[in-house]
């Protein structure tokens, strides 16, 4: 009995020395355990901002195409007031003007809204070109390559190593691991929200120009209306009313 208590106690003194003596393997693990959330933060930190600005050009190009819809339809209601109230001129003639006269300057009015028709095409495939244009280099420049950055593993400070006979050469690995992570460069945040702005910035210059091109072909309009005016007046001997 005497022999067993002593065997037991030579065992629990021989774990204890052998806990006591590698405190550097266990903090190997320890090492590592405090390592890998900061990996995380970093990967965390990368598709976070990447798909902020991936979402960011989206809302941007919402915002823009609904600009564009909006002046679309202030122009096209714009110019069919326009049509109307020559058609008002027209219905409002006496019945001693020329009927046949009034029917042509009618087809006038028609063919030159239908011609107006053409420039609006023509301003929104200007603007639909642009903007096509700008997706494409916009989205170019967030194909941010995420496994450039993630290229590291936390487990290869094993390798060719022993974790008892010689932790602290592990322990060295784990703090070049650590300087490597903290030294990962994320300026191309930086460059990712900048190219967003940029792209921002290019979508309300093009709808600037778009509502130029709305403005200059309601100008072209309203100008032939007159001409019709002046037609109904001089050729037709009708009257503005």
């Amino acid at each position: 009995m005497k022999l067993l208590i002593v065997l037991v106690v030579l065992c629990l003194g021989v774990v204890t020395l052998t806990e006591a003596a590698r405190p550097v393997s266990t903090e190997v693990v320890q090492k590592l355990k405090e390592l890998e959330p900061v990996y995380k933060q970093l990967q965390d930190k990368v598709i976070s901002e990447v798909a902020g600005a991936k979402l960011a050009t989206a809302t941007a190009t919402d915002s823009f195409y609904k600009g564009v819809i909006a002046d679309k339809e202030t122009s096209l209601t714009r110019s069919i007031q326009l049509e109307d109230d020559m058609t008002y001129q027209f219905n409002g003639q006496a019945s001693s003007v020329d009927a046949s006269c009034l029917q042509m300057l009618r087809s006038i009015v028609d063919m030159n809204m239908n011609v107006a028709g053409f420039g609006y095409t023509n301003c929104v495939n200007n603007v639909e070109a642009g903007v096509k244009a700008e997706l494409a280099r916009v989205y170019q420049l967030l194909q941010v390559d995420e496994s450039e950055l993630f290229d590291i593993s936390l487990l290869d400070v094993f390798k060719g190593e022993n974790i008892i006979s010689n932790p602290a050469k592990i322990i060295a690995k784990l703090t070049e691991k650590r300087s490597e992570i903290d030294g990962i460069s994320l300026s191309f945040v930086a460059d990712i929200n900048a190219a967003v702005n940029a792209y921002s910035s290019r979508l309300g210059d093009m709808q600037n120009e778009y509502k130029t091109c709305l403005l200059g072909n309601e100008s072209v309009l309203k100008g032939s209306f007159e001409s019709t005016k002046n037609q109904l007046v001089q050729t037709c001997l009708g009257a503005i009313v």
